[in-house]
């Protein structure tokens, strides 16, 4: 009888240390869930708000290439160039071409500040013909070696300012050239527009060579 009662004391024991073995594992197993979703969800919160992660159609961005001075040419603004993605890099090196940017022999500063070298370099040949592939006025420029005279030949241009604002997959391009011409001056002002599709930008309308479509 004495055998009988240790036994079954023996064996409650037992079983309620396992159930409380259990209902820890279960209350450790839960916590650890709980955990993992948080951190899941953090983690995705973290990803969905990073700059890469955001879609172009909703980008709301401007930049200053060149900044309005007292004197033309304006100022490079270097800060602002070095952010520029690769396709806004293409438009701003089309437009070293279309406008000079205080050229002198074979350098003008806006090619130099995008990093592309000496004007009409391969690099900002292959730059616009990626981007601008099927524009005739991009063509004429490579055609040309992006060429532009310095500014203190009898006839050249020069940006006073230079901008460009993104909304999306739509570029304004804001200006305002200063055409010299045998002690004759002009301007030719924006805004010109263009639209990211894919790999490609397609010109919606340009004021500087207008002619050229």
């Amino acid at each position: 009888m004495k055998f009988n009662i240790l036994t079954l004391g023996v064996l409650s024991l037992i079983i309620f240390s396992c159930d409380k073995s259990n209902k820890t594992s279960q209350s450790v197993n839960k916590n650890t869930d709980s955990l993992s979703v948080i951190t899941k969800t953090d983690s995705l919160s973290s990803q969905s708000t990073s700059p890469e992660n955001i879609p172009v159609k909703e980008m709301n961005e401007k930049f200053t290439l060149i900044k309005k001075s007292k004197q033309t040419p304006g100022d490079i603004n270097k800060a602002d160039i070095d952010k520029l993605s690769e396709p806004l890099k293409a438009i701003a090196a089309l437009y070293s071409g279309l406008g000079g940017s205080n050229c002198s022999g074979e350098n003008c500063e806006l090619t130099t500040a995008l990093g592309l070298g000496k004007q009409g370099s391969q690099a900002q040949k292959d730059l616009v013909k990626k981007w601008f592939s099927n524009n005739k006025a991009a063509e004429q420029l490579i055609s040309q070696d992006f060429y532009q005279s310095p500014n203190t030949a009898s006839n050249f241009s020069d940006y006073e300012y230079l901008t460009f604002e993104q909304n999306g997959d739509t570029i304004t391009v804001n200006y305002d050239l200063l055409i010299y011409n045998h002690g004759q001056s002009t301007n030719i002002k924006g805004p010109d527009k263009y639209v990211i599709k894919g790999n490609i930008i397609e010109t919606v309308n340009r004021n500087i060579w207008k002619d050229v479509k």
